[in-house]
């Protein structure tokens, strides 16, 4: 994995004040030019070589995009369409799933091998190849096929200035995670005016602070109990893995939407707007309403260009063109995750239960107008989380056995419950409880209690200090990169 400028690294912030600076001091029409160096220089620091396969497909897809355009000739235009499409997808599998893909064949082999010469048969070892994955390129292609698809719609122009397209591409604070961007959303930006805004920089500093207090605070918190009870789930009880589910299933979104917001306040203070991509999953009442809350920019892509499309071309399975298609995104949107079993069994754990809610819609209905609107509500967000929870120990364990083996050990319910010291359960259950709290406050009570934006100047200021010193207190700093980095 080459050397990252992770968004909790002292070097990233040294790193992002020197960008916000140079960037209000040069004159408006140099800026973009600024950022796109800014963002190479971020990309580039795991070394040089890392810079040629975004600089492919930013070519690629950009010559593809402007073809596609200009061409009148149905014939060449889906040539052009298609060589764009198998450029991006081809360097993803080859980056990404090559290994897996030959391990699969190999695997194919030694089972055809033994049926035929049974235990004289010789086990072969696949091939793997030492290859550098290049940092983010799920959310590098997926903006350039969702790009390319776009013109091919006639939905959107293809950028005529190559620098701006690749400031699109590689726009630092979301070049590794995501959000995955649109080009309708974010090109028109970088022909803006972009003038110093006070305000804008203040709220974008609130997020990367709340962004900071979610990875520090809360998800390398967890991590240090996850991590001691998965990397030897053999040894713990099921109680223990139980709540080391639990913790890991919060430490996800507080890591991943952590990364978010200081993504999106990184961008903030440079002018530059991008999309959500959370919004409270954790209170959603059904795991298809969880899915249109977490990781946003994921799903509405694969909505959009995945699922829709497959809907549409069998229409006549009525119902069950709904239920095919859900299942063949969600398959897909688990192998996006990585090339692991592990990854395709948590897809497909997701397309049957939103096929189940799909089309026992009506029956949950009914039974939902049977009891009161608080106990459905309960009911659904604990069904939910809990759903989520065992479809994550797929996430954090090695291989697809070991999960298996711990939801086992799980549904035991069994054995003293593991923690090196009473600290450790202490802070994670404090630092989960002031997450909570946080969004419980946003969710239902924001124009009732407001601490970040209360109007008194003092609140806000022993907000944002209590914050800090939480951070200082019982934050981890050594915790590691962002969990979605290795996707």
């Amino acid at each position: 994995m080459p050397v990252l400028m992770l968004f909790n690294s002292i070097n990233y912030f040294l790193f992002l004040p020197a960008v916000f600076i140079i960037n209000y001091c040069l004159p408006d029409r140099f800026r973009w030019i600024f950022v796109l160096a800014a963002s190479i220089v971020f990309y580039m620091v795991g070394g040089a070589a890392n810079i040629v396969t975004p600089v492919i497909i930013v070519l690629t897809t950009f010559i593809c995009g402007r073809l596609i355009e200009q061409t009148f000739n149905p014939n060449k235009k889906k040539i052009y369409f298609l060589s764009g499409l198998f450029i991006n997808i081809g360097l993803l599998v080859f980056f990404k799933y090559i290994n897996f893909f030959i391990a699969s064949a190999f695997d194919g082999f030694n089972f055809i091998d033994h049926l035929f010469n049974g235990e004289q048969s010789v086990i072969h070892s696949a091939i793997v190849l030492q290859l550098i994955i290049p940092l983010g390129i799920s959310y590098i292609t997926f903006q350039a096929i969702g790009y390319l698809i776009e013109i091919n719609r006639g939905n959107q122009k293809s950028e005529k200035n190559i620098g701006l397209f690749a400031t699109y591409i590689m726009f630092f604070p979301k070049i590794l995670s995501g959000p995955i961007e649109r080009a309708e959303n974010f090109l028109p930006q970088l022909r803006q005016k972009h003038i110093f805004d006070y305000d804008q920089v203040v709220e974008g500093l609130k997020r990367i602070l709340w962004g900071l207090f979610k990875k520090l605070v809360v998800a390398n918190r967890l991590a240090l109990y996850t991590d001691a009870v998965f990397n030897n789930s053999q040894q713990h009880s099921g109680i223990t893995l139980l709540v080391a589910c639990i913790f890991f299933t919060i430490q996800l979104y507080a890591d991943f939407s952590g990364y978010t917001d200081i993504a999106i306040g990184s961008a903030q203070i440079l002018g530059y707007r991008l999309m959500e991509n959370f919004n409270s999953p954790f209170i959603a009442k059904s795991v298809t309403e969880f899915w249109r809350r977490w990781h946003i920019s994921l799903t509405t892509w694969v909505n959009e260009y995945i699922y829709t499309p497959i809907v549409i071309n069998f229409r006549n399975w009525n119902k069950w063109s709904v239920v095919y298609a859900g299942m063949i995104t969600f398959l897909i949107l688990g192998f996006w995750h990585g090339a692991s079993w592990n990854y395709i069994i948590f897809g497909f754990l997701q397309g049957v239960i939103l096929s189940a809610e799909f089309l026992s819609r009506k029956i949950r209905k009914t039974f939902r107008n049977q009891i009161p609107a608080w106990l459905n509500t309960i009911l659904g967000i604990c069904f939910t989380f809990g759903y989520f929870s065992f479809s994550t120990v797929f996430f954090k364990a090695k291989t697809a056995s070991e999960a298996f083996s711990i939801i086992e050990k799980i549904f035991t319910f069994s054995g003293p419950l593991y923690y090196e010291s009473p600290s450790m359960i202490i802070y994670s259950l404090f630092s989960i409880s002031l997450l909570v709290l946080v969004g419980i406050t946003n969710e239902f009570y924001s124009e009732r209690i407001q601490l970040f934006n209360h109007k008194n100047w003092l609140i806000r200021k022993i907000s944002y200090a209590l914050v800090m010193v939480v951070i200082l207190l019982i934050g981890v700093f050594d915790g590691g990169q962002f969990i979605y980095f290795q996707f």
